[in-house]
């Protein structure tokens, strides 16, 4: 059969156009589809990986992992599975997470294995799962989520929480990866966008604040794999370092990935810094954390921000990893206690308020409040 030159050139420019389409990793759903194709990403910590475009059907593994999916706005019902502490099966009197308070029937999805992020890959496939999003803060899963897609199918993709002060852009790189892959990109901007301009608020409020005459300040009672008092202790602590704060601790060099470090007693009594204030974490340290060791240990006592009374509360901010939005709601209460003036228009708790309902999608201050024994934003009595 003749064929003309013409329709050669035309199918080999098609042929052509489709090689390179599929060497570039172009997403071959068109934006907005129910996930009938593929995309192709490089995830937070290297791994390329091909999963179904806008997948509908959504397993979440991590410590806190459902976090950036609530910041996202997906729907609910595109989750089929959480990890274990996003369960019902994790129980604890009090909790300390805002997307979880603001959207707690989380709670009602199944939980794909055990505690610790353990997944288990039975539970998994019968999820139904098209893809599983595993959070973590450093690059130490990579191996288990290879071997979760070796032997499941299922592709892994993996996020980063963790600090933002220190990895602030990997955190913004990692919500956009995920709204791009779920088609939430509108939102992904948004919530960046967000981020940036409350932290550009808190800078320039401070900007012509001289450091000369500004008081020493430490922070305590920060969480990591469990609750702790005085000695836990946060060196790239987001409100002070947004604040321009003279953090006493802010040298220490070895920190966790989400900011703790821990602290020698003798070297906070060396601090002496001229205000603390406790993340109320610590109230379930043992015998009561922070607070009971500065209304009963005699040593912290001559600590002069407890003799003068300068010692106050603030919100959790690193309960299963770091919630950004109480990071930044504590902020405008520590910025209204070291800079009355340059935050006067400002009502601490009204502005968590407004925080909250941004981020994770409802007022929930007075709820957290009332769970660290409606300690919030005050002075402490020690």
């Amino acid at each position: 059969m003749f064929v003309s030159k013409k329709i050669l050139s035309v199918f080999l420019v098609c042929v052509f156009l489709s090689l390179f389409c599929i060497s570039a990793g172009c997403v071959s759903s068109p934006e907005g589809s129910d996930g009938a194709g593929t995309i192709t990403v490089i995830d937070a910590f290297g791994r390329e990986v091909t999963l179904p475009d806008n997948p509908q059907k959504i397993a979440v593994s991590g410590s806190g992992s459902m976090r950036y999916f609530v910041y996202l706005d997906v729907s609910l019902d595109r989750i089929v599975a959480v990890d274990y502490q996003d369960s019902a099966l994790f129980t604890r009197p009090n909790e300390l997470r805002p997307y979880l308070l603001a959207n707690p029937e989380i709670k009602n999805r199944s939980e794909i294995g055990s505690a610790m992020a353990v997944v288990d890959n039975e539970k998994l496939l019968a999820s139904g799962a098209e893809v599983l999003f595993m959070g973590g803060a450093s690059s130490s899963n990579v191996a288990t989520a290879n071997m979760i897609t070796e032997k499941t199918g299922i592709p892994v993709v993996m996020f980063y929480v963790g600090d933002y002060v220190t990895k602030g852009d990997q955190i913004r790189e990692t919500l956009r990866m995920l709204g791009k892959i779920l088609h939430t990109e509108k939102r992904a901007d948004e919530i960046v966008a967000y981020f940036n301009g409350v932290e550009e608020d808190l800078k320039g409020r401070v900007a012509d604040v001289p450091d000369a005459g500004k008081p020493t300040v430490y922070v305590c009672g920060i969480s990591y794999n469990g609750a702790h008092g005085a000695d836990g202790t946060d060196p790239n602590y987001l409100a002070f370092t947004l604040l321009g704060a003279k953090n006493v601790a802010s040298d220490i060099g070895e920190v966790s990935q989400t900011g703790y470090a821990k602290v020698a007693k003798e070297q906070i009594l060396a601090w002496d810094p001229d205000m603390i204030f406790v993340d109320l974490g610590t109230l379930t340290a043992a015998e009561g954390g922070a607070v009971a060791e500065f209304g009963s240990d005699a040593a912290y006592q001559g600590l002069s921000a407890v003799k003068n009374g300068e010692v106050y509360a603030v919100n959790p901010h690193t309960s299963m990893n770091v919630n950004h939005e109480t990071s930044l709601a504590n902020a405008y209460y520590i910025g209204k206690i070291l800079y009355p003036e340059q935050f006067s228009d400002i009502d601490p708790s009204a502005k968590a308020d407004e925080i909250y309902e941004f981020v994770v999608g409802a007022p929930v201050y007075s709820q957290l409040k009332a769970n660290v024994q409606n300690m919030s934003y005050q002075k402490v009595a020690v």
